[in-house]
């Protein structure tokens, strides 16, 4: 599926799409100051193509420099697993195969906080992958604050 997705040319949006998702954004972005969220929202309807382009080499070449990646180091390591419900991916995907993905993300995930002495899993029920930093800022922060400490 991510193969024939990836392999087609993405349509140009239309007005109404581009509208909704300003909406969609404007909530996202509500707590924001205002002359940082309209910004932030126009660059959001403008740079998602190249986010686009840039995912397509995803899962040939950056997974493969994953897997050949030397050990990482030993230093303290949080691993946020957003599992909850994500909008764009459940648009994608039907919801067996988002239980799939969530069941190896959660492996994945737990097998990168084991690879170092000090790392840590801590999953996230409540939210969905996309928007982490705005739905859960205080989990984001929470891991920021645990690495500084751990690092101390």
């Amino acid at each position: 599926m991510l193969e024939r997705m990836k392999s087609r040319e993405l349509p140009e949006p239309t007005e109404d799409q581009i509208q909704r998702s300003r909406d969609a954004l404007a909530g996202h972005f509500a707590a924001w100051p205002d002359a940082v969220r309209g910004p932030l929202i126009e660059y959001h309807l403008t740079a998602w193509r190249t986010a686009w382009n840039e995912d397509k080499n995803l899962y040939t070449e950056v997974a493969a420099e994953l897997r050949n990646a030397p050990a990482p180091p030993d230093v303290p390591l949080i691993v946020l697993t957003a599992l909850g419900h994500d909008p764009t991916q459940a648009h994608l995907w039907p919801e067996d195969l988002l239980r799939e993905i969530n069941a190896m993300k959660r492996t994945v995930h737990a097998e990168l906080a084991a690879s170092v002495p000090r790392g840590e899993q801590r999953v996230l029920d409540d939210v969905g992958h996309g928007w982490i930093h705005e739905e859960r800022p205080d989990a984001v922060l929470g891991a920021l604050t645990g690495i500084l400490h751990a690092a101390n």
